[in-house]
This record gives C-alpha cells, structure tokens and sequence, in this order.
C-alpha cells in the first residue's frame, strides 16, 4: 500500500465568513450515501471509499437506549457478478439528534457497476436501500474528492477508518450543507506520481451552471522527494453562496506538463425561520420529478450535461436542490408545464413544440394576437411580454395542419427568421423557409 503524506492547506476565510452527487436511501430507513476513489495500491486495483450518514432517530432503541444496525454492501458489475462484499453489525448509544457515521473501503478495477447498500435495523427489521451506479476509471495524478463535515486531529495509534494521515476526516456523506450552522465545508483529496515536483494549487465553488463565486488565490507547494501520494485537506466558507441549491468545489493544480482539475457537488440549503421554529427543504418531497422532460428546457448548457450524467435518485435530488428555498418559483414552473399541455398534439408532447417550450421557459404571454387563415396569411399568434425587454414571439402555423413553428423572437439567441413575415405570406404554406 502506498504511503500517504498529509499537507494540510486549509485557510479559515474571517472576511467572506467530478464525480455524482451524495444519494439518498429508500425505503423505512433514510441514510445519506457517498463515495470517492482512491490509488492504494498503484496498480490497477483502486480502493472505493463508501461513506454513509444516518440519523438514529429513525432506529428502535433497547431499555439501555442502545441500537443496533447492520450495513450491507455488494458491487454488482454489468454482467451481474457480485465483485465485492462486505457487512458489519453497529452499536451505539442513542440521543435525540445524533447521527452516525461509517465508512468502509472496496477493491474495484475500471469498469461500471450498480453500489447496493442496505442498512437493517435488527430490533425491527426495517431497512433503507441505496443503489449507486458507478463507473470506475483509472486514477491518475488526482484522486475524487471527500467531502467532509469536521477535522479532528488523530492519535498516531488510531486504527479509526476515518483516519487520514495526523487526522480523523468526518465525511459529509449526505452531501449536503445547512447555513447558518455548517457554514464550514471541507474536503480531502490525494496527489498521486509528483514527488519532488512543484506545483500550484487552488480551490474553488462555483454555482451549477458554472459561475465562481470564490476562489483562493493560487498555492504553490512542494511535494516531498520520493513521495507516491500526497493528502491535502481545504476548507471553504459557504457563506458566501447568496441561495439554497446545487454547488460544485472544485481543485486544481498546475504542473510543469498540466492543468488538471477535479469537482465534487454538493447541496447548500438554509434554514428558514418561521414562527420560531427551523423549517428546513425536504430532499425527501418528492418521490419522482413531476415533468422531467420540461425541466430539461430550463437547464443551462452546463447544468444540462450534469443533470444527464445523474442517475435516477441523484436527478431527483438534484431538481429539489435546484428550486430549494424558492418553492414558489417550483409551484410556478410545475403550473407552467401542466398549462402548457393544451400546445399537445396527437404526434408531439407539448414540451417538444414551440409553443409549449416557449409557455415552459418564459410562462404565459401577457397578451396573444392571434389570425386564422383568411387569405391574406397563414395562421399565425403573436405572443406578448410586456415586462423586461417588452420580447415577442410569433408562431405561424404553416402546414396548415395546426402545428405552429416559431418564426420569430425578439429574444438573443431564440430562433428567429429575417423574412419572417414573408414566410406567413399566404404563399409559403406547405413550403420551405
């Protein structure tokens, strides 16, 4: 196994104060489930670090208030083979409040797998459920990133799992952050074949789509003659982050040959004083994303690529995190994609037409000018929105089939024909642009 050297970079900010996001479990029991992966070995075989977090108010509780739990894991690869197992019993003394936190390593080589962990309670035989798809490629100068919720420093004699060089690493194993009181997150990662090298290094969050809202200046380090892997730890302030949702820490470094860089989401949620009492957003709400195809079309490029790449349980933690803090404007947009249903055809939903993606992106027109077919045009709407730019839309039903296609927009970036008004012209029905 390779040796780990720990430099401990992170800096407490006073003045601000690459891989799939944590799941969630189903089932009785919810518990938060996340993974990074790691070089141990310098071989191909990696070593896959399994982070769970679990409530224990959900778990039954003895005379002694003790309870007991078991932890399941398998990797399934793609032809159905179990590749690795492991299990273990945890017993602990309950408090109101308390969570618990496990961690565990499993050998995989690259390829993809299915994650199946299972957490049974033994005093009533409830459980909570977790399947991650996972696909597992070579690691190279840069390990995935940990999130973590605490540093503590270690005794050298520590045999704890969390051990990290001199500290015991706390994961944040639901990925998700609750301000004001976790205003601190941290992270680890390991540097693997530069020893003797110097580099730069910078962490950073940025928003979903891609804005940076902090960024440390760069770092220049030496990693030490002869070293195999290097351990670095940073911290970010999330006070800066002004909204609830969906964040990404990102780390680079800077070689003589490279830039390389490694991101790792994370969920950043508030906490919203009402009537004294902490009302906090549910990831658990919902039970499947109401219009997923409509949500598509109000992604951006950026988002757009990370909501595909998600599996099932992380897109719906991804849409809660998405209109976290602001349910009104989720109440908005799933009234927005019911409305626009009457744009359906019996050969397109109403997503996929023009006007239906329009009523989706911008909500209902302030006023619609509308003209059958009476010689002198093709039937055609104009749509109206008074507020901001004063923007327009209009839609010309061309085929004369009722199917209206969008031939103009004030709007940058929207699809919009100079001759647009010609193509209205009674001559262009049935015809081309």
């Amino acid at each position: 196994m390779i040796g780990i050297n720990l430099l401990v970079m992170f800096v407490f900010c006073a003045v601000l104060a690459g891989s799939d996001i944590a799941s969630v479990s189903t089932g009785d029991i919810r518990f938060g489930l996340d993974t990074a992966l790691f070089n141990y070995t310098g071989s191909e075989t990696l070593g896959l670090e399994i982070y769970e977090q679990l409530d224990l108010d959900q778990l039954s509780a003895d005379q002694d208030s003790i309870v007991n739990f078991t932890t399941t894991l398998a990797m399934i690869s793609e032809s159905g083979d179990t590749t690795a197992f492991d299990q273990w019993n945890s017993e602990t003394l309950w408090a109101p409040g308390r969570s618990i936190v496990n961690s565990t390593v499993l050998p995989v080589i690259p390829g993809n797998y299915s994650l199946v962990v299972t957490i049974t309670d033994t005093g009533n035989g409830k459980q909570g459920v977790v399947t991650r798809d996972l696909t597992v490629e070579p690691v190279g100068v840069l390990s995935e990133i940990e999130l973590a919720r605490a540093l503590v420093p270690s005794p050298l004699e520590s045999t704890n799992p969390l051990r990290k060089g001199e500290l015991l690493v706390f994961p944040a194993a639901n990925g998700s952050y609750i301000l004001p009181e976790e205003h601190m997150a941290y992270y680890y990662l390991e540097v693997y074949n530069l020893g003797g090298s110097s580099i730069l290094m910078q962490g950073r969050l940025e928003t979903s789509s891609g804005e940076i809202i902090f960024a440390r200046p760069w770092v220049p380090i030496t990693i030490p003659e002869g070293a195999e892997a290097v351990g670095l730890v940073d911290s970010l302030d999330l006070r800066v982050a002004r909204n609830s949702g969906l964040y990404t820490v990102v780390f680079g470094i800077v070689t003589q040959q490279d830039t390389l860089e490694v991101f790792k989401h994370l969920i950043i949620g508030r906490n919203l004083e009402s009537e004294n009492e902490f009302i906090v957003d549910s990831v658990a709400e919902l039970d499947e994303i109401p219009f997923p195809d409509h949500f598509r079309l109000i992604l951006s490029h950026t988002e757009t690529n990370l909501y595909d790449s998600l599996d099932e349980d992380a897109r719906l933690r991804f849409y809660t995190a998405y209109w976290q803090g602001v349910p009104d404007q989720r109440l908005q947009f799933e009234e927005r994609c019911a409305a626009s249903s009457r744009y359906a055809s019996t050969q397109r939903e109403s997503w996929r037409t023009d006007r239906g993606r329009v009523y989706v992106i911008y909500g209902p027109p302030d006023d619609i000018e509308s003209e059958l077919f009476q010689g002198e045009h093709v039937p055609y709407e104009i749509w109206y929105y008074y507020g901001g730019g004063n923007d327009s839309f209009v839609f010309a039903d061309r085929s004369g089939t009722g199917d209206y296609e969008q031939v103009y927009s004030s709007i940058e970036g929207e699809v919009s024909y100079t001759n647009w008004e010609d193509m209205i012209a009674p001559a262009s029905v049935g015809g081309g642009v």
